[in-house]
């Protein structure tokens, strides 16, 4: 998605973490930004062997919420649009692979830097933007 990030595996926690997410101003990076957050449930779903379930963090929750701006008709369409390309997007073999390169990292590290996602990117056959 072109996105900035930095994910943090929370060492007294197993299993929980945080991405920070840097997206570009203007309604496109509030689209890309509204994907980024419903992928990532969609990606820990797919990891969990859960493809068809999804858990969105408080925060994320939070940050979907502005983002669409309150719950009604029109925001819950848009969300329903974010999470078709967000399954989309996760279903690809090569976006899978990143994930998992990055998946993998942040198991070892803890910490992966947005300079390292983008390398597990441009590994899966990706051009990072």
């Amino acid at each position: 998605l072109g996105l900035k990030a930095r994910a943090i595996l929370h060492a007294d926690k197993p299993g929980c973490g945080a991405t920070d997410i840097d997206a570009p101003e203007g309604p496109d990076g509030d689209e890309r930004l509204l994907v980024a957050l419903v992928a990532g449930g969609e990606g820990e779903g797919r990891l969990l062997h859960q493809a068809r379930q999804w858990h969105v963090s408080i925060e994320d929750a939070k940050a979907i919420v502005r983002l669409v701006g309150g719950i009604d008709d029109r925001s819950a369409k848009r969300l329903s649009r974010a999470k078709a390309s967000a399954a989309k997007l996760v279903r690809d073999k090569r976006v899978w692979r990143a994930i998992e390169g990055v998946a993998r990292l942040l198991a070892e590290r803890g910490v992966v830097e947005d300079v390292a996602i983008r390398e597990a990117v441009a590994a899966a056959g990706l051009e990072p933007t």
